[in-house]
């Protein structure tokens, strides 16, 4: 687990094949991103308010 800055969040990673990040928002909202892409750009993905939809 990665504790972002400015209290942001927390990244987990699941480094295996077929896993990803998650990128966790104090709100409990959460971005969802393969391991292909780079942490950076999940990053920058997770803090201008992109998150995964919630599927009933």
């Amino acid at each position: 687990m990665i504790a972002l800055a400015d209290g942001a969040g927390v990244c987990v990673v699941h480094p295996a094949r077929g896993g990803g990040k998650v990128y966790v928002a104090p709100d409990e909202t959460v971005l969802f991103v393969p391991s292909s892409m780079h942490f950076d750009t999940g990053l920058s993905a997770f803090l201008a308010g992109a998150r995964t939809p919630v599927v009933p």
